[in-house]
């Protein structure tokens, strides 16, 4: 698209897809004959995401953990109150963290507008017997304090919509080598057309 600026894009749902791609639902506002559409897309997109995105995804499991209360023992036992070793409470810190890495996000989707912007996020969650559930957080209105992560999520959300931009309309995706098959970021500066 001719003169599209990030400023003109609207991303409402992402999805990340198994293959290493994206799905995405998103609006473009463009000036046409002088008057302005709004064009609705859906995409599916297989190219790889680059490792920026994935982990704003992975930075998201940390919020998904403290919607459902999932490392909530941990403001107990750190608490003053609490004489607990600095071993046990190093123990507690390892336990939360398996626990977050039990999480994997998936998507994020927005709606509504200006003050009443509202984020939720899709994840899956590992039981301790291995099996998988999809859990969605509530929709956490980003313009009101009600768990106390507001900003870091509007931050994180913000940031993916940015990355999801780079992806679709500048390139910005993951390349594998040639030589290994690994995952390395693109260069800013190969000359390649």
């Amino acid at each position: 698209m001719e003169n599209l600026s990030e400023k003109d894009f609207n991303l409402s749902k992402v999805k990340l897809i198994p293959t290493g791609g994206v799905k995405v639902n998103y609006q473009i506002t463009q000036a046409v004959d002088g008057e302005i559409s709004v064009i609705d897309r859906n995409e599916t997109c297989d190219r790889c995401v680059h490792p920026d995105l994935t982990g704003l995804f992975e930075d998201l499991r940390i919020i998904v953990a403290r919607v459902f209360n999932v490392t909530a023992f941990l403001s107990f036992l750190e608490s003053p109150e609490m004489k607990l070793p600095d071993a046990k409470k190093a123990l507690a810190r390892e336990f939360a963290d398996g626990l977050i890495e039990k999480i994997d996000v998936r998507g994020v989707a927005w709606s509504g507008s200006g003050e009443n912007v509202g984020v939720v996020v899709t994840a899956v969650m590992e039981t301790p017997n291995g099996l998988k559930a999809v859990v969605n957080t509530p929709r956490i209105k980003l313009a009101q304090i009600s768990f106390g992560f507001e900003e870091e999520l509007e931050a994180i959300t913000d940031a993916i919509k940015a990355e999801i931009y780079a992806y679709l309309f500048e390139g910005k995706q993951a390349q594998l080598s040639l030589f290994g098959g690994t995952m390395e970021p693109e260069s800013e500066s190969d000359g390649q057309d």
